[in-house]
């Protein structure tokens, strides 16, 4: 007789670091608010490992797991689901019967598709993606966010996650408090097709037709011209969000991440340009402009808290995408990794 599904706690695995301070092609990595390494998640993220079931029944037993850790730890590890590609990914995703989250209006390169699952990133493997919480400049996100590992790095790739609750802590109050006064204005520039470390706004809005594109951002209330084909806007959004079951006040932006200092470390783009030439920037609400040095002050605010977690191939790991962060760190190798958004 088949067991029934069954998910039980194992342990993390051997204690790793992760190298952080003055890294390439990571920015800020020099300041000294950065950490020089940060340590593996430990059991501060749970695996669990499947045993028995498969289907709509190793499904129902994933998504009891998720429900259950998530309000606790934040992140989960499953292991040992019988994954293997993309589409077994997909049909999980499918069966967990959460809703899908699109990713309109999200500036990551990544390649999509019609189903749930889209590429983690295709940004350039040297680069390491500080913590972010996905899709945390727009008024509407994901409330949960699923990573599977299909093929794993030869080196690096580890994904880095955070409790922003942990960093809120050891940023000084003052600094708060002016984010929470003025908020954060984001700028976008976007060709009209993706490219090298930048994202199309044909793939931003999913359409050519640059009326709709002009109508859609004007009805939300951001101000928006073309320059050519290229489109630029900005918009106004506050730097915290309330956690809709805990009722916590989170700090919830990308105000490091989209800030133009992101390009001016890419390799693909110059160092010396304005700061709205490149794909984003951002700056206070009122327009003022943000410190260099406060922004990354704040990346390091974020490494700082920051632990690691080493996918193996076939894991899925999923995140509250409102308390904990996730990046990515540069790899060598073929890594390939898929997300899903849920509400």
């Amino acid at each position: 007789m088949r067991a029934s599904a069954a998910l039980r706690r194992v342990a993390p695995g051997d204690p790793f670091r992760v190298a952080v301070g003055n890294r390439a092609y990571l920015a800020g990595s020099a300041h000294r608010a950065f950490p020089e390494s940060i340590p593996d998640a430990g059991e501060s993220i749970p695996v669990l490992q499947a045993e028995g079931g498969r289907g709509a029944e190793l499904a129902s037993a994933v998504r009891s797991a998720v429900d259950d850790t998530l309000p606790e730890y934040g992140g989960v590890v499953l292991r040992g689901l019988g994954l293997a590609a993309k589409e077994d990914f997909e049909a999980l995703m499918r069966g967990l019967g959460y809703e899908r989250f699109g990713y309109t209006g999200g500036i990551a390169v990544r390649r999509g598709g019609s189903g749930f699952v889209l590429d983690a990133s295709d940004e350039d493997a040297r680069i390491t993606l500080s913590p972010h919480n996905e899709m945390s400049y727009l008024p509407d996100h994901p409330r949960r966010v699923f990573f599977f590992c299909a093929t794993a790095a030869s080196a690096g790739g580890e994904v880095p996650v955070n409790d922003v609750r942990e960093t809120a802590r050891i940023i000084p109050g003052e600094v708060l408090a002016e984010f929470r006064s003025r908020g954060v204005m984001y700028h976008r520039n976007l060709p009209r097709e993706s490219g090298r470390g930048q994202r199309g706004w044909m793939d931003t809005f999913g359409t050519g037709d640059r009326d709709a594109v002009a109508r859609r951002l004007e009805s939300s209330g951001y101000r928006c011209r073309w320059v050519g084909d290229r489109l630029q806007y900005s918009y106004v959004h506050g730097a915290f969000t309330v956690h809709e079951e805990t009722a916590e006040e989170l700090w919830f932006n990308q105000v490091t991440e989209l800030h133009c200092s992101y390009w001016r470390s890419h390799p693909d783009f110059a160092g010396d340009l304005p700061d709205h030439a490149y794909p984003a920037t951002t700056a206070y609400g009122d327009g003022g402009g943000i410190d260099e040095d406060l922004v990354s002050f704040l990346r390091g605010a974020l490494w700082r808290t920051a632990r690691a977690v080493r996918m193996r191939r076939g894991d899925v790991l999923a995140l509250d995408n409102r308390v904990v962060q996730h990046g990515r760190f540069a790899f060598e190798g073929e890594r390939e990794h898929f997300v899903a958004l849920t509400r």
